[in-house]
């Protein structure tokens, strides 16, 4: 069985966990010579923002996916499909404030869509050997909205390769419909890449506790939040989650909420300093081999 990782962040934005994944997988696959594999089960991207690199990826693998899971899979010496190691991504825009201004109605604008926007969702599950197929979700009133931005003429022919296009018209209809796939997409990916790897390197999403949770697998769980680092004892952690979310089931589980039910096992400063970042997770990823071993 490989040895499986959980990188979590402190933040919603900019914990430093793509950072930290990067210089695990870089330790793992040049000082242990082990096959490495990065995992994002959930991931999101906005269209608007990222447009060039996103069209780069999408004429490159055929398919919307994490520019952190392209930028991690460079580091990666196994031959994994993209949309394995990231099963589920989700494609944002924005809207523009031009037609609400020709409207009159600027108010509307910042009062519900001067926030990022759902376009859709790709669910990809691996069906056998290597083939997959992927489901999309789709935002009906904003896919085709001319007052939200996206590029129709690269969107589309991605969605009509799929195997099933799913429209939804409001949170509940999105919710109901992303938990038929989820599990399936994020499991089936995890147990193919399971097969192929010796270290697997779980990054999540925002400050999720846990963006997988139908994927409890886990020997080491590392939180990063800027300029440190935490570690968790696994079986602590998931119990954590388990209590925080008897607790509240009414909304995602944060790190944060795991901060106030679960006490580290150790907290570690981490430089800001690149070589001697790298230096201190290769310290640690040392210590947690032979801990493992034993």
């Amino acid at each position: 069985m490989p040895l499986k990782v959980f990188i979590g962040g402190l933040l919603e934005y900019n914990s430093g966990k793509t950072t930290f994944a990067k210089d695990m997988l870089e330790v793992f696959e040049q000082d242990k010579s082990m096959k490495t594999v990065p995992f994002k089960p959930l991931s999101g991207n906005n269209l608007y923002y990222h447009y060039d690199q996103i069209k780069e990826h999408v004429e490159k693998y055929g398919n919307f996916v994490s520019l952190d899971i392209v930028d991690l899979m460079e580091f990666s010496s196994v031959d994994i499909p993209m949309v394995l190691a990231n099963p589920v991504h989700r494609v944002n825009t924005q809207a523009l404030p031009y037609p609400f201004y020709k409207e009159g109605s600027l108010n509307t604008f910042f009062s519900k869509y001067s926030s990022s926007v759902s376009l859709f969702q790709r669910l990809t599950k691996h069906e056998k050997e290597s083939e997959f197929t992927s489901v999309f979700i789709v935002n009906e009133p904003i896919y085709n909205n001319p007052k939200c931005w996206n590029d129709v003429s690269l969107s589309d022919p991605i969605l009509k390769q799929a195997k099933d296009l799913k429209h939804y018209k409001n949170e509940h209809e999105y919710y109901t419909m992303n938990s038929k796939f989820y599990a399936d997409a994020t499991e089936s990916s995890f147990n193919y890449i399971k097969n192929h790897a010796e270290v697997i390197i779980t990054e999540s999403f925002n400050n999720s506790a846990h963006p997988a949770w139908c994927i409890r697998e886990s020997d080491v769980v590392i939180i990063v939040g800027p300029g440190s680092f935490f570690l968790f004892e696994p079986d602590a952690y998931f119990r954590a989650i388990d209590n925080s979310r008897a607790i509240n089931r009414s909304k995602p589980t944060t790190t944060v909420e795991i901060l106030k039910l679960a006490t580290p096992a150790a907290a570690c400063s981490l430089s800001l300093n690149s070589d001697k970042r790298k230096e201190e997770i290769r310290e640690l990823v040392e210590k947690l081999s032979k801990e493992i071993k034993e």
